[in-house]
């Protein structure tokens, strides 16, 4: 996946490291447990690649998955999408686009 670099939306997309206050999470979506999965009783953690623009919104078409449990990776991209995130504040004080890594774990009670 060539996501380092990604440009679009406002500037190019850069690393945690790069800015003075990260992006908060707003709102988490949990994802539905695909039906399959659940009666396979398939379980474990999807990381997941995103890429939060300037106005806190996931950019879908940078969504990748980093770490892959192939029965829940859709459910977990599906679920990260829709995650809302104050916007990460660059060095120069204005909000920045930036790629993160965000652990979605599936588990059976």
């Amino acid at each position: 996946g060539g996501i380092v670099g990604a440009s679009g939306g406002t500037g190019e997309a850069v690393g945690l490291k790069q800015v003075s206050r990260p992006p908060a999470v707003l709102k988490q979506v949990t994802p539905e447990y695909p039906r399959r999965a659940r009666s396979e009783r398939i379980q474990g953690l999807v990381l997941v690649r995103i890429i939060i623009g300037t106005d806190g919104k996931v950019e879908p078409e940078h969504t990748r998955v980093i770490r892959s449990v192939p029965a829940l990776d859709a459910a977990a991209i599906d679920a990260v999408n829709r995650w809302r995130f104050s916007p990460a504040i660059g060095r120069e004080g204005r909000p920045v686009r930036v790629i993160i890594e965000v652990p979605v774990q599936f588990s059976l009670k």
